[in-house]
């Protein structure tokens, strides 16, 4: 073949392998392609987020008319101290028995539950739970209603694909991509038989996420908290999606073993460990992954030591415990959780179902002077852990005063006297004024250090200002 027949043979060929490449990118690009995806907005989380979860009170049995309660007394009592999102944790696409967790851990284990899902593999909610989900509607109703009572809305998500998307292969919205193209039915979650894994390398996975978190946005959503979060290219995509999705969301996951560079990158919020109860030697462990994760913590990201269980929980989880309690928490304990929550600057979500909070603890949930720590404290850190006596302190922006936190986590009736001196907080004058913030009063004035008796489980939480 004579040379200028090789040059248009090839430039023939560079022709069709540019056809070729815009034409695979064509059937792709759609899906897959994130080159305008804006980073993490870290301005969505200035403090902890604030609000109420579903899953201590009803588990994955929680309805439409049980959320609307809720929402409502939030927006009364609560929304002027802050709390302000309303979440909606597992199962909410599930039918009514796989709704049933007690049903589900004993019999269902093995099998598969089924979903409510639209003809793209995107979850859909239970419309018996729901009713207001009829006719395609999805949340936008129930959102909708929340925003009108000046507050905002979130569910609860999980990594990977759902079964049921994977087996029926069911088409990915706007590609010519399947569900069952892009599962990995071999690495889903270990602990729910519900989900496949995602393999992210797979064309068309980033335009499944995109779809789901797009129809969510149109909803209305505000937040989502996405659990089993084992690996780092489902998190990048899911992460990605959200941001993508054309509507603002706070992010929080429950992740494992994945490093915090990666999270901070990823999300705003981020679980410690397991599912925290109202349980003494859970709270007694939560020191310590405290102690490690407000390490962590910096405005927009925040470390999560799980939602606080207080108030009338069990409702729908009567393999906890009774069907239906009063945190087990003492009136001491409630002051050890929440100033621990406070100090670590750690999210607030109210686990109990609002309307029926016991007086105690509403008024305890509801004391400004101490809530003012987890808003306006920054650096909380221990500074003191010996013989069962803990210390906590943080600072005040742009000022020399300091919150502190005294813990007393012997079994002993006697109170434990517990003391801190200014030179451990990085003070530098002699003196300076103690406001009890559980008692709403100022102790006085103290030189070179304070000291306090803290009762058994008990707790002390003040502010030292000149």
């Amino acid at each position: 073949m004579k040379f200028t027949h090789l040059l248009k043979y090839g430039s023939f060929l560079g022709i069709l392998f540019i056809l070729n490449a815009c034409s695979n990118k064509s059937k792709t690009s759609n899906s897959d392609s994130q080159t305008d995806v804006p980073p993490i907005d870290k301005t969505l989380a200035p403090n902890p987020p604030m609000g109420w979860n579903s899953w201590d009170s009803f588990g994955w049995t929680v309805n439409e008319a049980q959320v609307r309660a809720n929402a409502d007394f939030m927006a009364k009592n609560l929304k002027s101290l802050g709390y302000e999102y309303i979440v909606i944790d597992a199962n909410w696409y599930a039918d009514a028995k796989g709704s049933n967790f007690e049903d589900f851990a004993h019999e269902r284990m093995s099998t598969k539950p089924d979903y409510s899902m639209d003809e793209f593999g995107r979850l859909l909610p239970d419309t018996t739970k729901y009713p207001s989900a009829k006719n395609g509607k999805g949340f936008k109703p129930l959102a909708d209603y929340i925003h009108s009572l000046g507050l905002k809305f979130g569910v609860h998500m999980m990594r990977g694909i759902p079964w049921k998307a994977s087996d029926n292969n069911t088409k990915i919205e706007g590609t010519e991509f399947t569900a069952n193209s892009i599962s990995q039915p071999d690495s889903g979650c270990v602990w729910y038989d519900g989900y496949y894994g995602i393999d992210m390398k797979k064309p068309g996975s980033q335009a499944y996420l995109n779809s789901v978190y797009k129809l969510y946005a149109e909803w209305g959503l505000d937040f989502v908290k996405v659990d089993d979060v084992v690996n780092v290219p489902e998190l990048e995509g899911i992460s990605k999606a959200i941001r993508s999705s054309g509507r603002k969301m706070v992010i929080s996951v429950v992740p494992d073993g994945i490093p915090y560079d990666i999270l901070k990158k990823n999300a705003h919020m981020s679980r410690t460990g397991y599912d925290f109860w109202d349980v003494w030697e859970m709270l007694k462990k939560g020191f310590s992954a405290a102690n490690i994760a407000s390490k962590q913590t910096e405005q927009g990201f925040y470390p999560d030591l799980d939602m606080l269980p207080v108030g009338k929980i069990g409702i729908g989880l009567s393999y906890k415990g009774p069907k239906a309690r009063i945190s087990n928490f003492t009136k001491n304990e409630l002051h050890t959780l929440l100033s621990l929550w406070y100090i670590s600057k750690m999210p607030l979500f109210i686990g109990g179902h609002l309307p029926e909070t016991d007086p105690q603890t509403l008024s305890l949930i509801t004391n400004k002077e101490a809530l003012e720590v987890n808003r306006n404290g920054i650096n909380g850190r221990q500074i003191k852990f010996k013989n069962a006596i803990v210390i906590w302190a943080a600072d005040v922006p742009d000022k020399q005063d300091k919150y502190v936190a005294f813990f007393n986590q012997w079994e002993s009736i006697e109170p434990v006297d517990t003391k801190v001196t200014w030179k451990q907080l990085g003070l530098s004058g002699s003196e300076y004024k103690v406001r009890d913030l559980w008692a709403n009063k100022d102790l006085g004035t103290f030189k070179d250090g304070f000291s306090k008796p803290i009762n058994a489980h008990d707790a002390g939480l003040y502010k030292i200002y000149q």
